[in-house]
């Protein structure tokens, strides 16, 4: 099977252990990159300090580096201080560590602005992403005012800026409502620059909206009802091949020890990615039908006069008789 560079998304990676003990954890449990939250940021930013942290990123083998995700980027009348803060956060700590891209959610509030109305906008937090080696990479979700990626799509594509791009989140991707064939024929090739795997049930649960579903019931990848090893092919047609960003948010695996549930997650992950590069390949051989020589190592032929004086059932020619192990008399 083929090796793959797999992302643990903040919530993969979430817990109360100290982020040294967590990063570690990341790269023991065979992870090559992580997403960083703005929580963890402002945490590491206060405490140790970026560039202590790339030095831990270094030591764990972390390469991929994503920071985000940035809400109101936009210009909006509830656009506060404390989101250009943020914003500042995020590029600093993106030229510190390195980082490969910077999130950017779309818009959540109600009524939501018009996609059109913050493509400027977009094109202002692109250019400060690329001025510090990052790339931009817009999340939409179905309760945003780009509800679907085929729509989000279209608003990078139209943008134009070469350095925005697009991330296919398969919960938010099939909760609004896309299939692997609009997936396909709605996002454009050039635009899709991230992708994260969960699974999920055949519907929402009930009495759970769609945002609290995306909180608390992002399954293992392979654990659900979905077709993920097709949604990885979908998504490979399109051009995206790595790292995979795995995002899995239960109360059971928020539960585990943050190695054991890191390890868990990255072993259901490959799963899937060995089923979908398994698909279109020659089948496996049969099984053999005829019976399997026997190991020299273990066969022992049963006959009498053998070099050593035994005999198959054990006991001796040679004049040594077994005696019994409790009483030491002849058996």
């Amino acid at each position: 099977m083929l090796e793959h560079d797999l992302l643990a998304t903040s919530w993969t990676w979430a817990g109360d252990e100290d982020v040294r003990e967590r990063v570690h954890a990341v790269g023991a449990a065979g992870f090559a990159g992580l997403s960083l939250s703005l929580d963890d940021l402002h945490e590491v930013r206060a405490t140790i300090g970026l560039a202590e942290l790339r030095r831990m990123l270094d030591g764990a083998g972390i390469v991929w580096v994503q920071l985000g995700p940035l809400d109101r980027w936009w210009t909006c009348a509830d656009r506060a201080p404390d989101d250009d803060a943020d914003r500042g956060v995020v590029l600093e700590a993106a030229a510190t560590l390195r980082a490969w891209q910077v999130v950017a959610r779309a818009d959540t509030t109600l009524p939501g602005a018009s996609p059109g109305a913050t493509a400027d906008d977009w094109t202002v937090l692109a250019d400060q992403a690329e001025a510090v080696g990052a790339q931009l990479v817009l999340e939409p979700e179905p309760w945003s005012n780009l509800p679907t990626v085929e729509r989000a799509s279209r608003f990078v594509a139209a943008a134009g800026h070469p350095n925005g791009g697009l991330l296919v989140d398969a919960m938010h991707a099939l909760r609004g409502g896309s299939t692997l064939a609009s997936i396909r024929q709605g996002v454009a090739p050039g635009t899709l620059a991230a992708v994260e795997l969960s699974d999920g049930l055949l519907h929402t649960p009930s009495g759970m909206t769609l945002a609290e579903e995306s909180r608390v019931a992002r399954h293992l990848p392979g654990a659900g009802a979905w077709d993920l090893p097709g949604f990885v092919r979908t998504v490979r047609e399109l051009g995206f091949d790595e790292p995979w960003g795995v995002e899995v948010r239960t109360p059971a695996h928020r539960a585990m020890p943050i190695g054991d549930a890191l390890r868990t997650a990255a072993a259901a992950t490959r799963a899937v990615l060995d089923a979908a590069d398994a698909f279109g390949a020659p089948a496996a051989p049969a099984m053999p039908s005829t019976p399997a020589p026997t190991s020299a190592v273990d066969y022992e032929p049963f006959h009498r006069g053998r070099a050593d004086g035994g005999r198959a059932d054990g006991s001796r020619t040679d004049g040594h008789r077994r005696r019994d192990a409790d009483t030491g008399t002849p058996a």
